[in-house]
Order: C-alpha cells, then sequence, then structure tokens
C-alpha cells in the first residue's frame, strides 16, 4: 500500500477520525488503497530532539521495525506499513507510524473485572509463554496493549499493539526466566488473575509450578510496590504545579 506521506504530514489535524487523543494522537485515516491507522507520536523536548536525530531510532521507527519482526515470528499485530520522520531546523520533529486496522477490542474487556475470563486468561498465558520462546519481549504488556478474538469453538487468539518498546533475542537464545515474570506484571493489577496466569505459564513452559508462581509473587509484589510510590510522587508533584 503506498501511502502519501505529505497528506499525513501536511494535514493531519483536519483530516480522518480521532479514536485516541493524549500523549500520543491515533486517527483513522482515508487513503486512496483504503482506511489506515496514523499514530502521531508526542512532539519530543529538545533533548530528545538531540538523541532521536543522532544517536536513537524514532518510536515510528521502532514500531514500523518491531511490527515486522514480530509478523515474521509468527505473532499478529496490525499490518505495518510506513512510518514518516519529519524535521524542523535539522532536527526530529513529529514522527507517524502507519499501519493497518484491528478492530479486536483489548483483553481489559474480559480480565479488568471481579467475574474475569478463565479461558481467555489460560490462553493469553500459553500465548506469552510463546512469545518468550521465540525471544519477544513486549515491554508495555498492559492489558489495553492485547487484542482479542474469540473463534467458534471458543478458542482466543490475540494480537499485540503499542510495539514501539519492545525486545528481540536472537533466534535459538533463551530469556532469563525472572524477565520474563517481570514481562508478565503489568497485564493486571490483580494477585489472583496474575497468580492462575503464572500457573498456566508455567505448565505450557513445563516449568515447576510452585516455585515459579512463588517467584513470579515476589516480583509483582515489588513491581507494584514501585508503580504505587511512583504513582502518588507523580501526584504530587502534579498538585504543587
Amino acid at each position: 500500500m503506498k501511502i502519501q506521506h505529505s497528506v499525513i504530514i501536511n494535514h493531519f489535524e483536519e483530516t480522518g477520525t480521532t479514536i485516541h487523543a493524549g500523549r500520543n494522537v491515533i486517527k483513522l485515516i482515508d487513503t486512496d488503497e483504503g482506511k489506515v491507522v496514523v499514530k502521531r507520536f508526542r512532539k519530543p523536548d529538545f533533548l530528545q530532539k538531540i538523541i532521536y536525530t543522532f544517536f536513537r531510532k524514532t518510536k515510528a521507527f521502532r514500531a514500523y521495525r518491531n511490527g515486522n519482526e514480530l509478523i515474521q515470528r509468527g505473532f499478529s499485530t496490525p499490518q505495518p506499513i510506513t512510518y514518516i520522520e519529519t524535521k524542523k531546523y535539522g532536527f526530529i520533529d513529529y514522527c507517524y507510524y502507519v499501519c493497518g486496522i484491528d478492530n479486536n477490542p483489548p483483553i481489559e474487556d474480559l480480565t479488568d473485572r471481579d467475574d474475569w475470563n478463565r479461558e481467555l486468561a489460560a490462553d493469553f498465558a500459553v500465548f506469552v509463554a510463546k512469545l518468550h520462546s521465540k525471544g519477544i519481549l513486549h515491554h508495555d504488556l498492559n492489558d489495553t496493549n492485547v487484542l482479542y478474538n474469540k473463534d467458534e469453538e471458543g478458542r482466543f487468539s490475540f494480537s499485540l499493539i503499542d510495539i514501539n518498546r519492545m525486545q528481540f533475542y536472537p533466534w535459538g537464545k533463551d530469556i532469563p526466566l525472572k524477565k520474563c515474570l517481570d514481562n508478565l506484571t503489568r497485564f493486571t493489577g490483580r494477585m489472583d488473575l496474575f497468580q492462575y496466569v503464572v500457573e498456566q505459564y508455567a505448565k505450557e513452559r513445563n516449568l515447576d509450578i510452585e516455585s515459579t508462581v512463588d517467584t513470579g509473587l515476589k516480583i509483582k509484589t515489588v513491581h507494584d510496590r514501585n508503580w504505587y510510590r511512583r504513582k502518588r510522587f507523580t501526584n504530587k508533584l502534579k498538585k504543587l504545579f
């Protein structure tokens, strides 16, 4: 699919339908070859402009690269189409990631509640185990960045979005287990759901269930405690300023 970069760059504000507006803006935009999703990343500050211009790949580039790598390793994500980087005075300015559409809902619809779906949770555990076994860490693996679909036989499949923060290990190289369990901490704040998923994860990877769950719960406890501390600190700053 060929996308006219100039149309997106010059008419992003007034074109398309906004589906998310926050630090980043995501729009559904019509093109000559059909609808696409365009994510415009927040304009970098001065230090970030230097970093992205000279030292590090932009989030848009990483999302495009990671999307293609995910598909190559056998996982689903909205089809990467292109990425766009703009510059102002020689420095990186706005960047855009363009991909296909996935209208499936996020797993939070079935997990962020007291009667969370056990079938989805079990299939999600298997999905993450397969990600890790193929050397993939999604560093923002929360319940809004995993979309699900349910087939006629009741089995769940998943697709990943918000993919600019990922790590790919070389084929055949194992990810340390503690990193894998830490990677699982972000998808829920519920300890009962987390424990169930870790149990199913251990079964899928033929790990000792008791020791894996014990390690996972310790990692989760530390993660959540640190998260709440950062949240309280951030809220205090907001009140001051």
